[in-house]
């Protein structure tokens, strides 16, 4: 592997990059588009491990292009930004034999970025004004409200019960309050996508007898000390812009909340392997508490996230105190 610009790194660059605008393609289609993008990135990874960060660039940006020709400018941005940047950064760091943690979190971060990136773009095209955003808001709410009352949702609600006017506006603040946190689950469903994207490009690299760098065991995955400042800074700005009744501010705090809420969700599930030593149960036992999980998914999502606030104060697994000494070794 090196990362010259040669013949065949050029030839298979051109067909790693007619191949994901093809994935792309085939992702607009329903039911198996969803699937089919998760491996959307995954050409341009390989033209940048085989061939360098230079032609695996090539690849991403000719990719692009293409689908700008075949979709417009607007998802070329979309797919560009989601998927071909993901593929070039994965490979980026699969070539300089980075570690796969480390590998991740550049995914992670990229496609966080890029979900941020494209609703910063959504919302320019709307005019980035408050009224704008209002309207779209208000149109978008309002479709939503025909969808429920044509589906015969209302009405089954309304036979609990309740009145028709309290179920309208029950859907309302709850539609109201899903598009002021849009950002946040738009950041955490992406890294999620950008995860699953990764494990499926390493099974797919080992099959073409690529080397792949060993990931670090979850069991031993933890937040830095130095989250807990932010976590701190970010409650009190909620706090702050609920108590001067700055609306963005509230707004801006609320989604930063829910990101570190997810964070804290995954160390606490990394604790919870660690103190039931998940990787050592046997195939029995991991269903039975995977199934357990399913059943009591909102009490565990719960103490999860308290969980990893609790071990980002105490690190009971002592990992800081580890990469300490191993840093000093």
């Amino acid at each position: 592997m090196n990362n010259k610009l040669t013949a065949r790194g050029m030839a298979e660059g051109a067909i790693m990059a007619g191949l994901a605008t093809v994935l792309m393609l085939i992702g607009n289609l329903p039911f198996i588009g969803v699937f089919v993008l998760l491996f959307c990135s995954v050409p341009i990874t390989i033209a940048t491990v085989r061939h360098g960060s230079f032609t695996g660039g090539l690849s991403a940006i000719l990719s692009t292009l293409l689908l700008a020709l075949l979709l417009g400018p607007i998802t070329a941005i979309s797919g560009g930004l989601q998927y071909m940047l993901l593929g070039w950064v994965f490979g980026y760091m699969l070539y300089h034999r980075k570690s796969g943690s480390k590998t991740i979190q550049a995914g992670v971060l990229t496609a966080a970025a890029a979900a941020l990136a494209m609703l910063l773009i959504s919302l320019g095209l709307m005019g980035f004004t408050p009224e704008a955003i209002a309207s779209y808001m208000d149109s978008y709410t309002a479709d939503m409200m025909e969808v429920y009352q044509s589906t015969g949702m209302i009405d089954m609600m309304a036979q609990q019960g309740v009145s028709k006017t309290q179920v309208m506006e029950l859907l309302q603040q709850s539609m109201h309050i899903i598009l002021q946190i849009m950002p946040a689950c738009l950041v955490i469903v992406r890294s999620i996508m950008a995860v699953i994207t990764y494990f499926l490009t390493i099974q797919i690299l080992k099959r073409l007898k690529i080397r792949i760098p060993r990931i670090q065991n979850f069991q031993k995955w933890g937040l830095p000390a130095a989250s807990v400042w932010g976590l701190i800074i970010v409650w009190a700005l909620w706090l702050a812009g609920d108590y001067i009744n700055i609306k963005w501010l509230n707004i801006i705090a609320l989604n930063f909340l829910l990101v570190y809420g997810a964070l804290l969700f995954l160390d606490g599930l990394a604790l919870s392997c660690y103190w039931f030593k998940f990787d050592q149960m046997s195939s029995l036992m991991k269903f039975v508490g995977v199934l357990f999980l399913l059943l009591f998914f909102t009490g565990f999502l719960i103490a999860c996230i308290l969980m990893g606030l609790a071990d980002l104060l105490f690190d009971f697994r002592k990992l800081r105190v580890d990469n300490k000494k191993v840093s000093k070794g």
